[in-house]
């Protein structure tokens, strides 16, 4: 998912956390969650930095500033919000990103003339960063879904270049928001696995495997993928996960 598309595998973690593991709490799903996108994320980065994609520096420092940020506000605030609004967060997230992904398909694809960095998109990919990471930090959903088509929309950031940048926050992002996660005690331990805080990993080590055997097939499919085809897979499933979410968590 986030080495085709840019976007985290918490999309997905999320409502298969919820349904595999009922008694999980919204926190605890969200923390599994980022240390899973954290690890993909840093499987992934491997190939990109091999294939040598050039990217700003300067504007990854920025964003990733705004993103730890946004990651630290949002996980306070997931020990406070009722677990109702955190998955009505979440369905909606999700249902946005998915309208605005079709929506996209109705526009002709142009291929970006190179422009320089400059203040105003470097500003403006703070904020969108910041928002990426508030969601991300209570959802647990990674930011990369988030951040994706929001990166996308800077001037100087070509379509090769936002899962690079897209992975780069996700790991820095997310390792912000363990430290809390980690030093917060947990009332509820799965038996025989190990677990700190609120991050199980066990589970995040079986996932993480999962998706580095995977990755393989991803990174090729990358390059061979039409842009349009891809963004409809990605509204079909952004749309699947936010109905599918919703069930779950009424059932």
């Amino acid at each position: 998912m986030s080495a085709l598309f840019g976007i985290g595998g918490g999309v997905l973690m999320v409502p298969l956390l919820m349904t595999v593991f009922p008694q999980f709490s919204m926190q605890m799903v969200a923390a599994t969650s980022l240390s899973i996108v954290i690890g993909s994320a840093l499987i992934n980065l491997t190939y990109f930095i091999r294939q040598k994609i050039a990217i700003s520096y300067k504007g990854l420092v920025l964003w990733s500033a705004g993103m730890i940020i946004g990651v630290q506000g949002g996980f306070e605030l997931s020990f406070i919000f009722h677990p109702n609004v955190i998955v009505g967060i979440f369905i909606v997230t999700m249902l946005i990103l998915a309208v605005k992904t079709f929506l996209k398909l109705k526009k002709s694809y142009q291929v970006k003339e190179d422009v320089k960095v400059n203040a105003k998109d470097l500003a403006k990919g703070t904020l969108f960063c910041t928002l990426g990471g508030f969601i991300a930090g209570i959802t647990g959903i990674g930011g990369g879904s988030i951040m994706s088509p929001l990166v996308n929309q800077l001037s100087f950031v070509k379509q090769h270049q936002v899962a690079v940048y897209t992975n780069y926050m996700m790991v820095i992002g997310g390792v912000g928001s363990m430290i809390g996660y980690l030093s917060k005690p947990c009332k509820l331990m799965l038996e025989n696995t190990f677990q700190v805080g609120y991050v199980n990993f066990t589970l995040v080590g079986i996932v993480i495997v999962g998706s580095f055997i995977t990755s393989f097939v991803s990174m090729r499919l990358r390059g061979k993928l039409k842009r349009k085809l891809a963004d409809l897979l990605l509204g079909l499933i952004l749309l699947f996960v936010a109905g599918y979410t919703l069930v779950v968590y009424l059932l």
